[in-house]
């Protein structure tokens, strides 16, 4: 599975009505006139900022402001009045309260975190890293609620048993550092089949998640070393590092999408070039 295979599943999908709210971001609107032209989507715009496409596609609530039309539009994907919700952005701190709002529903289950899919050429295959964009420093029980989302999002991509590195300082458990007995908790737990069909091992440094080699000079014997489909991060801050230096200094071709939502939600992080929105609005097709 690559990028094209996830353009190929997209085209193949029925046409959805898409509704989009946000700024007027050119790139995010060419990518919806494109998948309209290719027969994806149906879009429909919100707000006032997206007045300007009516001569391209319906406009709804023509007065509202951006957060009014994010309000609306996340109701109308509630309600089932359009399929797939696209925000063109920012995806600022108004944008997430919407979402992360309990009483409006969004949010399937535990938690709401985003998965960041890498393209690594020398790999020649799909990368997952989670949580590239929301939780600063999750729990033990966020970090579970993590783990079914990109098992969600890898079961759609065709990973039907992903193997996962939960990462950490380093690969022996210690007691004073938490990342690695959360780590040693989920490896157990998927040891005994509690996290659906997948292979989670750690902890695990990113030495020894990407080299089998090194796993077995630190006595590790698993499946997941040099067969990584998920990087699980202990934390926000070394998440989002590993992506951009992937993403801006390895070239390394990303795109994501938001997992844990009770419909498809479609942004662009920060993280990811602006040749994303094609791919993100792919993925958001196929979830």
């Amino acid at each position: 599975m690559d990028f094209d295979s996830i353009l190929n599943l997209a085209r193949q999908k029925t046409r959805k009505r898409l509704v989009i709210a946000g700024q007027n971001d050119p790139d995010a609107i060419a990518a919806v006139i494109k998948a309209r032209d290719l027969g994806w989507v149906d879009p429909i715009a919100v707000g006032q900022s997206l007045e300007d496409l009516s001569g391209d596609m319906e406009v709804l609530y023509k007065d509202a402001d951006i957060r009014t039309a994010r309000m609306k539009s996340l109701d109308m994907a509630k309600r089932g009045d359009a399929e797939l919700y696209l925000d063109t952005g920012p995806p600022d701190t108004g944008f997430f309260s919407n979402l992360l709002d309990r009483r409006r529903g969004i949010i399937r289950g535990g938690i709401m975190s985003y998965v960041s899919i890498l393209d690594i050429p020398e790999k020649g295959r799909l990368t997952l890293l989670t949580d590239t964009l929301i939780n600063a420093a999750p729990d033990l029980a966020k970090k579970i609620h993590m783990l079914e989302n990109v098992i969600h999002v890898t079961d759609v991509l065709g990973i039907h048993e992903p193997k996962i590195a939960a990462l950490a300082p380093l690969e022996l458990v210690n007691p004073t550092i938490s990342s690695t007995l959360d780590a040693a908790v989920l490896s157990k737990m998927s040891e005994r089949g509690q996290l659906h069909k997948s292979v989670v091992e750690g902890p695990l440094g990113l030495d020894n998640s990407e080299s089998a080699l090194a796993a077995k000079h630190k006595g590790i014997d698993s499946p997941v070393p040099g067969n990584v489909d998920v990087y699980l991060f202990p934390d926000l801050e070394s998440a989002r590092h590993t992506t951009q230096f992937l993403v801006w200094l390895g070239k390394c071709r990303a795109g994501g999408i938001l997992a844990g939502t009770t419909f498809p939600i479609i942004i662009r992080s920060p993280l990811e070039p602006v040749e994303a929105w094609m791919i993100n609005l792919s993925l958001g097709l196929i979830l």
